[in-house]
Order: structure tokens, then C-alpha cells, then sequence
């Protein structure tokens, strides 16, 4: 099997951050160069395809998106996928943004037509500090399952995230402004500054990002999602991470900075299990067991 080559790299593709989904964010400024493009056929390919098709790759040392654009461009033109991609790859190379809140890439040409764009790890903070900002990505999802019996493991999963959010806040470590955490509210009062060097980024920790991730995506571009399936999955998630990643005790006396960060996730986690919950549920999850 012939491996894949990198043929070139431009770093950093910085884009304006304006979507809490990263894949939706990359798809609308991928179309949008596109339009200011004067790649053949570009204009008749956009008018009949009204997404870009983008997909993550199954790593989770690296959040990693694969673009098939040139692929599907091929379809209206003479031009072999490779050219194509080469094409668009100097077409998204851009001059740095001056906007404040951006979002910084890698962007790569493989030498089969791909082109693999990748999230720095320094706009991790950038994107986790962002919830704040963005609200929950409701829809209304149908029908909703009657069978409720095996989702106790869920509302234990939740109720553990409030509960380290309430000794969070009792340690003085971060002040919840949604005690009660009701539904689609944000429960910090205010984001923790988090920095390149506040989360260990270990194992355990990219793991539970790349899920909420995932999850976030999955709930924005898919109308037919597993809803429940996703929350089982970021609840097993959380658990390993609750495992490994100590937040109290030693660590908040030795560094406080790595304790208010990792409860940022817990927060982020408590808010898409909830909305995932109520998905399929009435009533919100107990946030006390």
C-alpha cells in the first residue's frame, strides 16, 4: 500500500472564529474563498453542491479535517483531482487575520487530492473558552425513545459533572452563575483563563476534547443523529478522564491553573449531556443523585 505524501504545508491558516462547531466553521470559509476563486467551473460546482465535504479523521492526538473538494470538483472539470486540490490549497493561503478571536490551522496538500486541515493546539483554549459565547446547538430531534430504563449511567454522568462543579466552586476555583444548571444555560459565571500550558493535554484530556468536538459537530451538521449513542459516548469519556486527571486535592494546591481548566471540561461536558438528555427526555437529568 503506497503511503501518502505530504506535498505542501502553510501554517497558519487563521480564521475568524464565528461558529462553535469547527467543522461547520471550516466548510463555510472553505465556500466562501472558493467564490472569490477563479478555479474553472468553480462558480457551476458551488451552485449544485451546497455543502463542502469535510469529515474528522479518527486520531485524537490531533484534530485533524480531510477535504474531498477536489474530488467532487473533478466531477465538472477536465482537471485531475491533484491539480484541482493544488489549486484551492493556494487559494486558501491567506495573509494572518487582525481579528481578535481566530482560530489557527495547518493546512496540508497530499499527493492523492486530499487536503488535511488541522487545529492548532494553541486555539484549544480559544475554542474551550468559547462557550461562553455560543449557545447550545439545540434542535429538535424525532422521534424520541420511550425506553428510558438504560439511561441511568447518563444522569449519574451529569449529576458527577455538577457535583465537581459545586465543589469547584466551594474550593473557590471557579463561580457557577446556573446553580441549578438549567437547561441550554452556560453554568460559569466566568471562563478561567486557560493557557497553552494550563491543561496537560495528555491522553486522557485530548481524548474528552476531541469527543465534545465530535459531539458539537455531529449535533450541528447531522439532521438524523444518534443523540444517545453520543452521550454514551462522551460519558464513558468523561469517566476515563475523571479517572486520570485529578482536579482536587493535591493538584488545585499545586497548580491551580490545571485545576480550573480540566473543571472548563466539566462544564462543557455537564452542558451537552443535559442537551442530550433532552433530546429524548421531558425532564432534565438530576444534578444531584
Amino acid at each position: 500500500m503506497t503511503k501518502t505524501r505530504i506535498i505542501k504545508n502553510f501554517y497558519p491558516l487563521t480564521i475568524k472564529f464565528i461558529e462553535i462547531s469547527i467543522q461547520q466553521q471550516l466548510q463555510q470559509f472553505v465556500f466562501t474563498q472558493l467564490l472569490q476563486s477563479d478555479i474553472p467551473n468553480i462558480t457551476n460546482f458551488l451552485n449544485n453542491n451546497s455543502s463542502i465535504s469535510l469529515y474528522r479523521l479518527p486520531q485524537i492526538d490531533s484534530i485533524t479535517y480531510r477535504c474531498a473538494i477536489a474530488f467532487q470538483l473533478s466531477s465538472y472539470s477536465s482537471l485531475s483531482p491533484l491539480t484541482l486540490a493544488t489549486a484551492i490549497f493556494n487559494t486558501l493561503q491567506q495573509p494572518n487575520t487582525q481579528e481578535d478571536l481566530c482560530l489557527s490551522f495547518t493546512l496540508k496538500l497530499l499527493d492523492s487530492g486530499w487536503l488535511d486541515v488541522t487545529l492548532c493546539d494553541r486555539s484549544l483554549p480559544i475554542w474551550l473558552q468559547s462557550w461562553q459565547r455560543f449557545s447550545y446547538p439545540r434542535k429538535k430531534f424525532t422521534p424520541k425513545s420511550r425506553n428510558h430504563d438504560n439511561l441511568w449511567c447518563l444522569e449519574y454522568t451529569h449529576a458527577r459533572c455538577c457535583s465537581l462543579l459545586r465543589l469547584g466552586e466551594q474550593e473557590g476555583l471557579i463561580k457557577l452563575k446556573n446553580e441549578q444548571f438549567k437547561p441550554y444555560k452556560w453554568s460559569l459565571l466566568t471562563l478561567q483563563e486557560i493557557t497553552g500550558s494550563n491543561l496537560e493535554l495528555n491522553q486522557f484530556e485530548r481524548s474528552l476534547i476531541s469527543q465534545i468536538i465530535i459531539t458539537v459537530d455531529r449535533l450541528v451538521n447531522e439532521s438524523n443523529v444518534n443523540t444517545i449513542k453520543l452521550a454514551f459516548t462522551l460519558s464513558d469519556c468523561f469517566l476515563t478522564f475523571e479517572r486520570h486527571c485529578r482536579i482536587f486535592g493535591d493538584i488545585s494546591g499545586q497548580n491551580r491553573q490545571l485545576s480550573q481548566a480540566r473543571l472548563v471540561l466539566v462544564a462543557i461536558t455537564q452542558h451537552l449531556l443535559q442537551g442530550l438528555w433532552l433530546s429524548h427526555r421531558e425532564q432534565p437529568p438530576r444534578n444531584r443523585l
